[in-house]
């Protein structure tokens, strides 16, 4: 376009992005039905045992399995965290008592608990069976074979504790990780996936740590419109969002790029490269004598990784706007 920006309908990498991220938002989200949130406190996810109720459910967790395979393929970030348990699965490795802290917390304590109990176990009516609430109905899985017939006692407490934790951690995720590992590996090999271990999985899909690098990310963004390196605003913009909490710099960064980390390796690999668009929104000489300065909102092209940026003359002007624009989510477009 006359701008500078790659027209709407025209790819350049930036609407496949687009619909993967809008896609994974959408799908990963909770009230989906397909993931839920762990109830541990870093906001990882895993598949929903409500799934299997969904028409098509496992069908669409393998769907998503492509999805995430694309993403990574491509060098895309997705805002998401998956489960170490749910990637360990992916891996192909088994998971083990002290790995349960990661998924259920309360329930770690709880079999943590009735481990060191003093008292007579078998007093708490317990048996080798989990109860479990799907769609409205109670569903009985036994621990093991003739489960609802063997009562927990202080001799095979020790079972139960192992039994239990086997069953949240292998057996219950398994026709899910199995579906979603089948989607992954159309587009990534097994033997490239067998690298890495869960961190690092993540760190693939998700980016590196919650706050970035602010030099490494000017070193690599690109200009349009207008704008240069030397530019005032331009010059303000990366003093300003080096005066930024890492929680700000992230909430930008997510604006911009709806992904909230920065690539593994740096902003080399972010692709497209991250750009900052002129957007000339000039005032008038005797407004700007009386302190007037640009009132218009930046705004942000996701697909294509790009701020438009209005020229903005004053340090505070521009933080107070940035700062609006990333907290209230303002200003998106699509190209």
């Amino acid at each position: 376009s006359e701008c500078g920006l790659p027209e709407a309908g025209l790819d350049y990498g930036g609407l496949s992005k687009e619909f993967l991220t809008d896609l994974s938002k959408a799908a990963f989200s909770p009230e989906y039905g397909l993931f839920t949130q762990t109830s541990t406190s870093d906001s990882s996810i895993i598949p929903s045992s409500s799934a299997k109720l969904l028409d098509n459910g496992i069908d669409m967790i393998e769907f998503l399995g492509r999805v995430v395979g694309k993403a990574l393929y491509e060098g895309i970030l997705l805002d998401y965290c998956f489960s170490q348990v749910f990637v360990q699965k992916l891996l192909g490795r088994y998971s083990f008592l002290d790995e349960l802290s990661t998924l259920d917390s309360e329930l770690y304590r709880s079999l943590m608990q009735l481990k060191h109990y003093d008292g007579d176990v078998e007093e708490l009516c317990l048996d080798f069976t989990l109860t479990e609430e799907l769609g409205g109905k109670r569903i009985v899985h036994e621990l093991r074979p003739g489960g609802k017939n063997i009562s927990v006692t202080n001799e095979n407490k020790l079972h139960y504790v192992h039994a239990m934790a086997d069953y949240k951690l292998n057996r219950q995720i398994l026709p899910f990780s199995n579906a979603f590992y089948r989607g992954l590996s159309d587009l990534i090999s097994p033997s490239w996936l067998s690298l890495f271990n869960a961190n690092e999985f993540n760190q693939l899909l998700s980016g590196g740590s919650q706050d970035f690098d602010v030099d490494d990310l000017r070193n690599n963004t690109k200009y349009t419109g207008g704008y240069t390196e030397s530019s005032r605003t331009v010059k303000l913009f990366w003093e300003v969002i080096k005066g930024f909490k890492p929680t700000e710099r992230c909430l930008l960064l997510k604006f911009v790029t709806s992904c909230s980390r920065a690539p593994l390796l740096g902003f080399k690999y972010l692709q497209p490269g991250f750009t900052i668009h002129k957007v000339p929104c000039d005032v008038t000489l005797w407004a700007s004598i009386g302190g007037q300065d640009v009132d218009r909102l930046p705004s942000a092209s996701t697909c294509y990784n790009t701020l438009k940026l209005p020229t903005y003359k004053r340090s505070s002007t521009l933080r107070s706007k940035l700062l609006y624009a990333i907290s209230s989510n303002t200003g998106f477009e699509l190209s």
